[in-house]
C-alpha cells in the first residue's frame, strides 16, 4: 500500500526569511500487541502464547543491557543506543560536572544496513488529496468572506471554518477567539458549543 504525503511549507526557515518545503507522510497506526503475536504466528511455528512471552523477554532484555550502557542488536533489524543529555549552568567548570547533571534524553535506533535497503526499494509515495494545513488568510481577506458567509447563513461555528474555509481546528479556534475579541463576531451559545454572528 502507498504511503501517502503531502508538500508543507515553512516560512522564515532557519530565521533568515527563506521558505523551506518538506515533506510530511501520513503514519499509519502501528499493530496492537495482539496483531503482531497473530502475524508472527501465522509465519512460524510459535503459538501467540510463546511470541508473548519472547517479546516479554526481549523488551527485559533490552532495559537491562541499554541500563548498562551497552547497544543493543536485533539481528536483521538494527542497533539500539542510549542518546543522553548534559545539564548544568555554562558557567560551570568541566571537572565539576557530575553524574547527576547526566540523564537519558532518548533511546536512538540504527536499522541494519540490508533491512534499510529492503525498506527503500519495497516503498512507494503517493501524494494525498487532502492536507493537514490549515489555509493561509490575511485578516482583511478572511473577514471579507467571514461577513459574505454570514449573510447567507444564520451563524458559524468553529466546524463551519475547518469545512468551509480549509483551517485546522486550532487555527479555526485562534482566529474566532481574535475576530470576537476585536468586535467583528458575537458569542453565544454553551461552552462547550458555541456559535457565532455578526457583531450588528
Amino acid at each position: 500500500m502507498a504511503i501517502k504525503y503531502e508538500i508543507q511549507k515553512l516560512k522564515n526557515a532557519q530565521g533568515k526569511g527563506d521558505e523551506r518545503r518538506f515533506v510530511r507522510i501520513y503514519e499509519q497506526e502501528p499493530m496492537t500487541a495482539d496483531e503482531l503475536q497473530t502475524q508472527i504466528q501465522d509465519n512460524c511455528s510459535l503459538t501467540k502464547s510463546d511470541v508473548a512471552a519472547t517479546l516479554k523477554a526481549l523488551s527485559e532484555l533490552m532495559k537491562q543491557e541499554l541500563a548498562s550502557g551497552r547497544r543493543f542488536y536485533l539481528p536483521d533489524i538494527g542497533y539500539f543506543k542510549l542518546s543522553v543529555d548534559l545539564s548544568m549552568s555554562e558557567n560551570t567548570l568541566t571537572d565539576k560536572i557530575r553524574a547527576d547533571n547526566i540523564s537519558v534524553r532518548n533511546i536512538k535506533f540504527r536499522p541494519n544496513s540490508v533491512m534499510l535497503r529492503h525498506v527503500k526499494t519495497k516503498v512507494r509515495f503517493e501524494r494525498s488529496c487532502s492536507t493537514t494545513t490549515s489555509r493561509q488568510y490575511t485578516e482583511e481577506e478572511l473577514q471579507t468572506r467571514l461577513r459574505a458567509y454570514l449573510n447567507t447563513h444564520a451563524c458559524l461555528t468553529r466546524r463551519d471554518l475547518e469545512r468551509d474555509f480549509g483551517l485546522r481546528q486550532g487555527m479555526a479556534l485562534k482566529w474566532l477567539r481574535h475576530f470576537t475579541e476585536t468586535d467583528i463576531l458575537r458569542k453565544e451559545g454553551v461552552r462547550t458549543a458555541p456559535v457565532y454572528f455578526l457583531r450588528e
